[in-house]
């Protein structure tokens, strides 16, 4: 029995030996590439997804864990980016480069999700103090720009929430404030449509994200609308003295916005965008001010067109008291540079601008809400005229009838029946029994709660009507 197991042991020992050798053989001649694939094979089940389902990049993946996790505020991004839809639109993302020396460095526009990927990752901020990329694109953005984004720089997925017109995004008043993104909702006249106070109403969100080392930052600017209109950005900025040396004359083309704002980095301070964001982005808060400037004046202008109310879309209010509130913070809590002193005085300045906005637009909804009345008001008079006017034609016809349907004997001729002196009797002592009957109540009731009793006088004026009680 002992040599047996012994046997049984050392067959199993060189067994195991041998195998062991082999191994080690095999591991010897074994190339590296293929031990790197080998190693990958073994690891592979655990990135496969779901039968079916394709692989979710990282962005998404980490959206989806964090969905898993219990942010359940995040399922529409997580199923926006699992459907992947292909963009259908055309969008465009420009980068602008705000360098050490304080010049600006465009980049050649970027049109599709691969180049967009590949230029996030690869150029580096080597001499740039701030870029800042403007993404346009129509009503939402595609899930390859919102991965290519948020892998690139590691966005709040809240962000994306916005961007794609999420009813979950869930703040807390503290959590909006103090996030590093805000949102500016656009309103511009639609020319297309033939109502002259039609509004198209859109959306521009601006994430801002410090750089790890140094005072630089990165500016991400989303862009809801390809909408064009012919104006340029000086609009916004104070003309040069008399007799002074003027910028050349150029033809208004019609400019998307995120082309007006490129355009207007040349009226812009570099080295103070450099240290403030919200300076940085004062010239979008005041292209926001003057569309909405001009709607309200349009609307006001076409009320008085047709002296009544025009129709108008709604909510513009609401719209440019956020922006309102907006500004007061500075843009974002969480933003740096908000005690420059450059970063004080233009926020005052838009401050100002926008509180008289507020202000024209509650005055002229005051005055709607004040023409509306009046509009009810003569149509319920034209109502009660009209109802008089029949009641005029119909009454003497209406007591005549009457009259002549008594069965009196002046009218029937038998005198078995009633006289018509009668009737008026009947009616006049019924009308005294009414009065008496209001009167006695309005004295019981000033006696109960007055502790006193009303005069005649008081009790008779009741009773027909002019004497209201206390």
């Amino acid at each position: 029995m002992t040599n047996m197991t012994n046997m049984g042991y050392f067959r199993g020992s060189r067994g195991s030996a041998t195998k062991s050798e082999s191994n080690a053989l095999y591991s010897e001649t074994e190339t590296e590439p293929v031990r790197r694939w080998r190693k990958r094979a073994k690891t592979a089940h655990v990135l496969q997804p779901e039968w079916g389902q394709p692989a979710r990049k990282p962005y998404h993946e980490y959206v989806h864990q964090l969905l898993g996790a219990g942010w359940a505020n995040l399922q529409d991004l997580d199923e926006y980016m699992s459907d992947r839809p292909a963009p259908t639109e055309p969008f465009v993302v420009s980068v602008l480069d705000i360098l050490d020396d304080f010049k600006l460095k465009q980049w050649p526009d970027l049109n599709n999700e691969h180049d967009l990927s590949s230029f996030t990752k690869d150029q580096s901020r080597e001499g740039v103090n701030v870029r800042l990329y403007m993404a346009e694109y129509s009503s939402r953005p595609s899930a390859g720009m919102i991965e290519a984004f948020g892998s690139s720089f590691g966005l709040d997925p809240r962000f994306f929430n916005w961007a794609i017109d999420s009813k979950n995004h869930v703040f807390t008043p503290a959590q909006r404030h103090r996030a590093p993104y805000i949102r500016i909702g656009f309103g511009v006249l639609d020319r297309m449509t033939h109502s002259k106070t039609d509004t198209e109403r859109f959306k521009v969100l601006v994430y801002i994200q410090p750089d790890e080392q140094g005072t630089g930052w990165t500016g991400i600017i989303f862009f809801s609308s390809h909408t064009k209109i012919a104006l340029s950005p000086r609009i916004v900025t104070d003309p040069p003295a008399f007799q002074s040396a003027l910028p050349s004359p150029r033809i208004l083309e019609p400019k998307s916005f995120r082309e007006l704002y490129l355009e207007s980095f040349e009226f812009v301070n570099l080295e103070k965008a450099a240290s403030s964001p919200f300076y940085t982005i004062a010239n979008l808060l005041y292209l926001n001010c003057f569309c909405w400037s001009e709607v309200i004046t349009t609307i006001r202008e076409e009320d008085q067109r047709i002296n009544g109310i025009s129709d108008t879309s709604v909510e513009h209010t609401e719209e440019i008291k956020k922006s309102l509130a907006m500004v007061q913070r500075g843009g974002s809590l969480g933003w740096r540079g908000q005690d420059e002193a450059h970063t004080a005085d233009i926020r005052q300045r838009l401050e100002e601008d926008f509180k008289h906005l507020v202000n024209q637009t509650d005055l002229l909804w005051s005055a709607r809400h004040k023409m509306a009345a009046i509009s009810q008001h003569k149509s319920e008079s034209r109502w009660t005229s009209l109802t008089n006017a029949f009641t005029y034609l119909f009454a003497p016809i209406t007591i005549m009838s009457g009259v002549y349907g008594m069965n009196v004997s002046e009218i029937s001729g038998s005198d078995s029946n009633p006289n018509i002196w009668q009737f008026f009797v009947a009616v006049v002592a019924m009308n005294v029994v009414v009065l008496l009957s209001l009167a006695i109540s309005n004295w019981v009731h000033t006696m109960r709660k007055h502790g006193r009793k009303a005069g005649v006088r008081e009790i008779l004026g009741f009773a027909v009507g002019r004497i209201s009680t206390k």
